[in-house]
């Protein structure tokens, strides 16, 4: 069985961030027990935009009387069932005690009444079943999957309801649980990218409560026991604070029935209250630098992003591929090709609730820190002035238009789809932002970024050694 409680860390690298942004502008339509006859390749140079239109899709969604909203898409391609159920728990809602929503996640699987962790796996080996879960900033979410066979499934999905609505969550457990949780914090210590992570977050966000480290800390951790997680359970894994996703080869009825008896098991309780926006363009810009024995500097940029059912949302990641989230942007061609600055280089918007931070990553030579930093920010000025040029935003739209059909070839595809589209309240049309985004001219882009960046008020974090700096070196020929 797949047990992965893990808390999930979003991802800073260029490769991880082109999976997110394909993910959350490229919602395409769900793969078909059958299909067509199979038709020549188009060149992505050649592909027409116009030819991009919305198209039917059979996604259901409804509401439980107690409160679950629920996204549901009949598959018969394979005899498996993915049933995901997200809530709004994550380490934004900790209060006065960080780790607690990620300490939760974690005990979920550790009882129910009359089985350990060790039998509940075991059930869920014998079953065949999988079982994952995560937790970040915005959600904590499980997911199972499961044979579609009736006797099968129903085993899977009864313990499965058990997991996420009975926990024991027996002290012996729990405080095992924060020892596991101690150790991570010191892996996450260890970790260069994550402690700069946590330094930015801290300059951008201040109060606010992506401020604080999914994992917690050790002084918060030790004043959480057993009645804590059991009053944040009762409190956040709400029916009227979930989302459930269910993709598979399961008839309407039987997941209509499945949703019930989900949302009934589930403590009842009201929604929690959406959390503050986080954008605020007045705070005075900062630079943080972590001293560290390393062969590259490693800086970060960061201003205030805007969640995804933000008007200038579409337009706004569509800028940020652009400037520094494809393999060929303004970043990598000034900083890589034209200076021998960094090897990589990357700009992105994380997904998150209440507005990702839009940062700029990248590495350098110690010796150049300065330099560097000063020329990425020249290039976001000119990037302000200018805006995209009609060669780039061409290139982009056929690029987001050709991956279109490539982000729906499997049920888990479909599920981590559906989970962001009813999380980000966007359209039940998988092709609805990558439509938008083919309507963008070059004004629209740059008065977007006009309206919620600013040249001077950038955020830096930077983690290396302190040497003395030298100028840019000479432009390569």
């Amino acid at each position: 069985m797949t047990n992965a409680f893990t808390s999930t860390r979003h991802p800073w690298v260029p490769l991880a961030f082109i999976a997110i942004l394909l993910l959350s502008l490229c919602l395409s339509a769900p793969a078909r027990a059958t299909e067509g006859p199979a038709t020549a390749l188009q060149s992505l140079q050649t592909l027409d935009d116009s030819q991009i239109a919305a198209r039917p899709l059979s996604i259901r969604a409804f509401a439980t009387h107690e409160g679950t909203r629920v996204l549901f898409i009949e598959t018969r391609a394979l005899p498996i069932v993915d049933i995901s159920v997200r809530f709004s728990a994550g380490s934004s809602r900790d209060d006065a005690s960080p780790g607690l929503a990620n300490l939760t996640l974690k005990l979920l699987n550790q009882g129910v009444a009359g089985m350990d962790a060790k039998a509940i796996a075991e059930t869920f080996d014998h079953l065949g079943a999988q079982l994952t879960a995560s937790v970040d900033k915005d959600e904590a979410r499980l997911t199972l999957r499961t044979s579609s066979d009736g006797e099968t499934r129903k085993a899977a999905i009864d313990l499965f309801i058990r997991l996420i609505a009975q926990p024991t969550f027996a002290p012996t457990a729990v405080e095992r649980a924060k020892t596991s949780a101690l150790n991570a914090i010191g892996l996450v210590q260890q970790n260069p990218t994550a402690r700069l992570q946590e330094a930015l977050h801290a300059q951008v966000y201040g109060n606010h409560p992506y401020a604080r480290p999914v994992e917690g800390n050790a002084q918060s951790l030790a004043l959480i026991d057993a009645e804590t997680v059991r009053g944040f359970h009762q409190n956040a894994y709400t029916a009227a604070n979930a989302l459930l996703v269910i993709v598979g080869d399961i008839s309407n009825g039987d997941a209509t029935d499945l949703s019930i008896a989900i949302s009934q098991a589930l403590p009842q309780g009201p929604a929690l209250a959406p959390l503050a926006l986080s954008m605020d363009l007045t705070s005075p810009p900062g630079h943080t630098h972590l001293e560290a024995p390393t062969s590259q500097t490693l800086i970060m940029l960061a201003q205030p992003g805007v969640p995804a059912n933000h008007p200038d949302y579409v337009a706004l990641q569509v800028a940020s591929l652009m400037f520094g989230g494809s393999s060929s942007n303004r970043l990598i061609n000034e900083l890589r090709h034209t200076r021998g600055l960094t090897y990589a280089a990357s700009a992105f918007m994380p997904l998150w609730q209440a507005g990702g931070p839009w940062t700029i990553s990248l590495q350098t030579a110690p010796d150049q820190q300065e330099a560097t930093l000063a020329l990425v920010k020249e290039l976001f000025t000119e990037w302000l002035r200018d805006g995209p040029t009609e060669p780039e935003l061409a290139a982009v739209k056929r690029r987001l238009a050709g991956n279109l059909p490539l982000t729906s070839a499997s049920n888990a595809q479909m599920v981590q789809q559906l989970l962001i589209m009813g999380a980000h309240d966007l359209p039940r049309n998988f092709d609805a932002l990558v439509i938008q985004a083919q309507k963008l001219s070059r004004q629209d882009i740059k008065d977007a970024i006009n309206r919620y960046s600013r040249a001077d008020k950038w955020k830096v974090a930077s983690l290396g050694p302190t040497v003395e700096q030298r100028p840019l070196p000479p432009i390569q020929p």
